[in-house]
């Protein structure tokens, strides 16, 4: 089953689209401490639903959470690309589990992945992806970009291509 170390922007975004439950059955994903504390711990104190959904799949082993052992490399990958500590945490989590890619909608970490050689993809990928594959239907994934196009932080254009390659409706 292929890895995905998520960061807290991605594993939300993708919690609030209803796809994350779907990927969990078909990859395995790790977050790192300081993503669930960033996704799940700050998300209860402020009762956000996705923070209890994303507390489930932990709780039932679906997703794992693990301690990152290289701390001089988080320090150094933050200060060098200036990132916040679970987009840092999850890119050296990452290096220490040999994942196969780093799922991130932070455009500084995309940047900090490319720079360092590490494989990424973003929520909004995953529901085109998701579509392609025949893992949910035209409806679904068109409803799912919605959601991103309000909930994330994506330019016009890409929520507009998504859209096209779906086959979705930008006017709906």
């Amino acid at each position: 089953m292929p890895l995905v170390i998520a960061d807290a922007s991605s594993l939300i975004l993708l919690e609030k689209t209803g796809l994350l439950k779907i990927l969990t059955k078909k990859l395995e994903f790790i977050i790192s401490q300081e993503v669930k504390k960033e996704a799940v711990d700050k998300g209860r104190e402020c009762k956000f639903p996705d923070a209890y959904k994303i507390e489930n799949l932990i709780k039932n082993n679906t997703i794992k959470v693990k301690n990152v052992n290289n701390k001089n490399m988080i320090e150094e990958i933050s200060k060098s690309f200036n990132l916040g500590a679970g987009e840092s945490e999850s890119m050296v989590l990452f290096l220490e589990n040999k994942g196969d890619i780093l799922a991130t909608d932070d455009r500084l970490a995309i940047n900090a992945c490319k720079a360092i050689g590490i494989k990424t993809t973003s929520s909004i990928v995953f529901v085109v992806e998701s579509f392609e594959k025949s893992i949910i239907d035209k409806v679904t994934a068109n409803n799912m970009i919605k959601i991103l196009a309000s909930e994330g932080r994506y330019k016009y254009e890409i929520i507009s291509k998504a859209l096209n390659k779906i086959g979705g409706d930008k006017n709906e």
